[in-house]
């Protein structure tokens, strides 16, 4: 992979980890195309990046004020084709506490699939999958 691509690719998913810690959902979707899916750690499917973007923005706020505490690392990049592609990132949440339960750990791995469209690289496809043991 061209190594401008690679930093572009990792600049978009940390402006993509920075918004949604912000809480910054409109410019986040702003980082996928129109037609991106996202698939959520409890299975719901997002087919475009209005339903995206509204999914992730209507959360309680007790999980807003979380946020901070969410952290994301690359842990790969491959190059699929010449303007597709594949990351892995892993991402750990400690003592989250979901509205209504007890206090875990949570961490998972965020698969994305980018495109690269008039120079600019964008999420085509994310699937959160959470970790039962960290």
């Amino acid at each position: 992979m061209d190594p401008d691509d690679e930093r572009k690719i990792r600049a978009v998913v940390a402006a993509q980890t920075e918004l949604w810690v912000r809480h910054e959902m409109a410019e986040w979707g702003e980082l996928f195309t129109e037609d991106s899916d996202f698939i959520a750690h409890s299975g719901v499917w997002w087919r475009s990046r209005a339903e995206n973007v509204r999914g992730h923005t209507d959360i309680p706020e007790s999980v807003i004020a979380q946020k901070p505490a969410y952290t994301q690392r690359i842990a790969n990049i491959a190059e699929i084709a010449g303007e597709v592609a594949l990351v892995h990132a892993v991402w750990t949440w400690p003592r989250f506490r979901p509205p209504g339960a007890a206090v875990e750990d949570r961490s998972g791995i965020l698969t994305y699939v980018l495109v690269k469209r008039q120079g600019n690289w964008f999420v085509r496809a994310a699937h959160n999958t959470r970790r039962l043991t960290p």
